[in-house]
């Protein structure tokens, strides 16, 4: 007879690849989970993983109890949720992956406005590199994942939702060399230290590459590129009041601290630069409540992001397009 703890055990080996990683995901010592592994094959009478140079890989037995062990836990999760909805005496988790650009805006937008809403309710928002939203949605970390969708690819496990493009600008501190130039080009941008994020979609780095080129053909290329790297926008923005960086992001990061005068943006943009937002979750996966409401608070969010950029962009005499 299967327990809990059995079709946890074996749910972690599989996601995790290792026993080490799945000993220290279910805290318990290494040397206790393989006996708990080898207790368990024994009770069904047959290998569940093999051990192979890239990780633990799971045998047919071992895969059909995967499959019955992801559904039972997943029903005994909504169980839980439902109980505890039902009773009013329990806080459920709500948890978000975004990335960087979208934890800052939109996501922390939408969860600020869940507090009211939903008290019971604790919402954990987690920035990550774009990279990192798609695995932890399929290892279950995460209800929902919010990144720019150029990085996702074909994945037939989600369901996607595109939200409104969010126009990129590069930014600067007040009284940089750059606000005072006439018909300025993506290569004279290059001349200064870059803050960037650590990954960006070959769609931004291509342009960028292309005009460092230039640049080192005319002898003013800054030498490092990015110069700083960081994963906060917000950082970023930090970065470049401190010195003449020059920071990569979108206006919906930089809308604050444009409208106080703090930083300013360069007067030059190109569709590229902007981030393609989406939502993704696992398909077929339940929708709870609270779920629900944050995707309505996220999507309104999103509208009030897209048309505070139009407006700033007509007033700039910019285009906001992003495509």
């Amino acid at each position: 007879m299967f327990e809990m703890r059995d079709l946890r055990l074996v749910l972690a080996i599989s996601e995790h690849g290792t026993m080490v990683r799945a000993a220290r995901v279910l805290r318990v010592a290494q040397p206790a989970l393989t006996r708990q592994l080898a207790s368990l094959e024994s009770r069904l009478r047959g290998p569940l993983f093999e051990r192979t140079p890239r990780g633990m890989l799971p045998t047919d037995l071992g895969r059909t109890v995967i499959a019955e062990a992801t559904v039972i836990l997943d029903r005994l999760k909504q169980l839980d949720s439902r109980a505890a909805e039902v009773r009013g005496d329990q806080v459920r988790d709500l948890t978000i992956v975004a990335g960087a650009f979208m934890a800052e805006t939109l996501a922390m937008v939408a969860a600020s406005r869940m507090l009211a809403l939903y008290p019971r309710v604790r919402v954990r928002l987690n920035a990550a590199n774009w990279a990192e939203v798609p695995a932890a949605l399929h290892a279950r970390e995460a209800t929902l994942g919010l990144f720019d969708l150029r990085s996702l690819g074909e994945d037939p496990a989600f369901e996607v939702e595109r939200l409104r493009p969010h126009p990129g600008v590069f930014v600067v501190r007040q009284g940089h060399p750059l606000l005072t130039l006439d018909g300025i080009g993506l290569p004279d941008i290059m001349a200064y230290p870059m803050v960037f994020i650590g990954r960006v979609p070959t769609e931004v780095h291509a342009p960028l590459a292309a005009a460092r080129a230039v640049a080192r053909q005319a002898g003013w290329m800054h030498p490092a590129f990015p110069a700083l790297v960081h994963e906060s926008p917000t950082a970023m923005l930090r970065a470049a009041i401190h010195s003449d960086a020059i920071a990569g992001t979108t206006l919906s990061v930089a809308a604050p601290w444009l409208r106080c005068g703090e930083v300013a943006a360069i007067r030059w943009r190109e569709p590229w630069m902007s981030v393609l937002p989406g939502i993704v979750r696992l398909r077929n996966a339940p929708m709870p409540e609270a779920e629900t409401a944050f995707l309505d608070l996220l999507r309104a969010a999103d509208r009030e992001a897209a048309d505070e950029a139009e407006a700033w962009c007509a007033a700039q005499g910019l285009s906001a397009a992003c495509a």
